[in-house]
């Protein structure tokens, strides 16, 4: 009787890389990152087949809303991704203020360096920044920055340009702009609107801006790669409005929309493209036309938001109906085509004495939800109001608020917003500095980093919660006027508080091993990922809790919690403790 051969070893070990391609998708969904990793381990085939595949539909599938559409690199995609969720679970966070270092400073439109950044002197309250922040990915581990915020009537520019080195750590140059028109005044003409275009990367060595001014300014200025070269204007007539708010819309096309608000109530809507040397709008319209009321009853615009191309949104107020969303037609903005919103959820209404109670509230910022993996219909958005609540609208609904969020402890307006895709908002309040983290999810969550180990349900991590931004000599008391970020997957967060700009690095600053692609692990030294560790701020927090109930937390600095610190809390980054 003969003997039947034993298949080999290799022929065993490539079994799961012969299944059809539909196997494996459905074999490897279940799996966590570690898992993966192992299975890329059998044999090369597997190898291949985990890193232009699953990988790419592990980070769809478990980040749906934060996974950015493209990548030269989904494994690094998908550290990234797991690596930012964990910090944002363990709240961790290095914070510090940046500003123009000294040495080697390029100032426009003179084109000369100088050796110090000149700070701003007039205002008496500290300038207020608008900030815009942009990020590429040049592949092989290349990327670079440009963040730019307002500092009174001047523009401050830093690029970054960084590289992965594989087991050598990160590579990186920085290079710090500043512009200001010739004849500029403090005050009189500092910048309230700001906007990076895109373009900004390795390739293109020069950096578009379009800046508005209190003056009535609007124009795109375009800073050359080097020293000597002139600096290019483009014009957006204003008709001598104050240009209070804007917001920008780019097409892959390379087709843009901007909308400026410019005074009180009116809206402006301009389209253009790189061939257009003067940009006229080719829309205008008054949000209080048609009102009967004296212009002191009558209701003034707070920011404009482009939700998409053909729509825009207006927050206003005091009124009954503060959000305004206007239709974008081919020949402009609709002055028919709205459609109003209070911001009066259900739970108010039962609440409210009187039926007929009307409730008045200004909203400053709008944003919308950035679409889904799945789904890309722009009709989710959020706006803050001066009553301190967050509210979540839907075009699709016929109720004005779908739901709500809200510190019972704290009832100061929101002036910023800033989404993490469909998975967290983080809110800037009007006093103390205060930021504010609410948990969109409900209990939803397609990630968490203990998926691979037993545990127990979700930790306390889960909760909202709110943030002191404690910055050493500066006013106790000030707005977190504007939130930016470069992507939703991005670890590096921008906010603007009086007369100074915060980075947040939300990564866990003592992790053994960090994401390689933005951060080196902290070796105890004066310096991490080039701050200096006497710039690293100790911040506070409490958390949210339906019965305004407060516990208080505190951050230690780099180098440890001080001998009189507490107790660490579990499920938190190291660098949190209680007292």
């Amino acid at each position: 009787m003969a003997r039947r051969k034993r298949p080999s070893r290799e022929k065993q070990a490539s079994s799961l890389a012969s299944l059809p391609p539909e196997l494996l998708d459905a074999i490897t969904s279940y799996l966590p990152p570690s898992a993966l990793h192992n299975v890329s381990l059998a044999s090369k085939a597997l190898a291949t087949y985990i890193r232009t595949h699953a990988w790419k539909a592990f980070a769809q599938s478990r980040f749906v809303s934060t996974c950015p559409s493209t990548s030269t690199s989904w494994p690094r995609t998908a550290r990234t991704l797991c690596t930012l969720s964990q910090a944002w679970d363990r709240r961790a966070l290095v914070a510090r203020v940046i500003e123009p270092k000294d040495g080697g400073i390029l100032v426009w439109p003179a084109g000369k360096r100088e050796d110090r950044w000149r700070k701003p002197r007039g205002q008496t309250i500290g300038f207020t920044p608008v900030i815009d922040v942009k990020e590429s990915e040049e592949g092989g581990g290349r990327r670079a920055e440009t963040l730019v915020w307002s500092a009174g009537a001047q523009v401050v520019i830093r690029e970054r340009a960084w590289k992965e080195e594989e087991g050598e750590g990160r590579e990186e140059k920085v290079k710090w702009e500043c512009y200001a028109p010739v004849g500029a005044s403090e005050g009189r003409d500092d910048v309230t609107a700001l906007h990076l275009l895109d373009g900004q990367g390795m390739q293109d060595p020069g950096v578009r801006l379009i800046v508005g001014t209190a003056a009535g300014k609007l124009e795109e200025v375009s800073l050359p790669g080097k020293a000597g070269d002139q600096v290019g204007r483009r014009v957006f007539p204003t008709e001598g409005g104050s240009v209070r708010s804007s917001s920008l819309h780019q097409s892959i096309a390379g087709d843009s929309l901007l909308a400026a608000q410019l005074g009180d109530s009116s809206i402006s809507l301009y389209a253009f493209d790189d061939s257009q040397a003067t940009i006229m709008a080719n829309s205008k319209v008054d949000i209080n036309g048609g009102h009967t009321a004296s212009a002191k009853q009558q209701p003034r615009a707070w920011s404009v938001k482009l939700l998409s191309d053909t729509q825009l949104a207006v927050g206003t107020g005091p009124s009954t109906h503060p959000i305004k969303v206007c239709e974008l037609l081919p020949t402009g903005l609709s002055t028919t085509h709205v459609r109003h919103f209070s911001v009066k959820d259900t739970f108010e209404r039962l609440a409210s004495p009187s039926p007929a109670s009307k409730v008045v509230n200004s909203v400053y910022p709008i944003v919308p939800l950035p679409a889904t993996t799945t789904a890309c219909h722009p009709s989710l958005f959020l706006s803050g109001a001066y009553d301190g609540w967050v509210r979540l609208h839907d075009l699709r609904s016929s109720q004005d608020v779908v739901r709500s969020y809200i510190d019972p402890t704290d009832d100061s307006g929101v002036y910023s917003l800033l989404a993490r895709g469909q998975e967290s908002v983080i809110v800037g309040a009007n006093s103390q500095s205060r930021l504010k983290i609410f948990d969109l999810r409900m209990g939803m969550k397609g990630y968490h980093y203990l998926d691979s180990h037993a545990r127990p349900q979700p930790t306390q991590s889960a909760r909202d919660h709110t943030l002191f931004l404690r910055v050493l000599d500066h006013r106790k008391d000030s707005a977190v006027y504007n939130l930016a970020s470069a992507s939703r997957s991005s670890p590096h967060i921008y906010a603007g508080i009086s007369a100074s700009v915060l980075e947040l690095a939300v990564t866990e600053a003592w992790h053994p091993k960090p994401d390689p692609v933005y951060f080196e692990k902290f070796r105890g030294g004066k310096t991490w990922n080039g701050w200096r560790a006497g710039e690293v701020l100790e911040l506070a927090g409490y958390e949210i809790e339906s019965q305004a109930r407060q516990r208080l937390m505190v951050q230690s600095g780099l180098h440890g919690r001080p001998q009189s610190g507490g107790k660490s809390i579990t499920g938190l980054d190291e660098r949190w403790w209680v007292k």
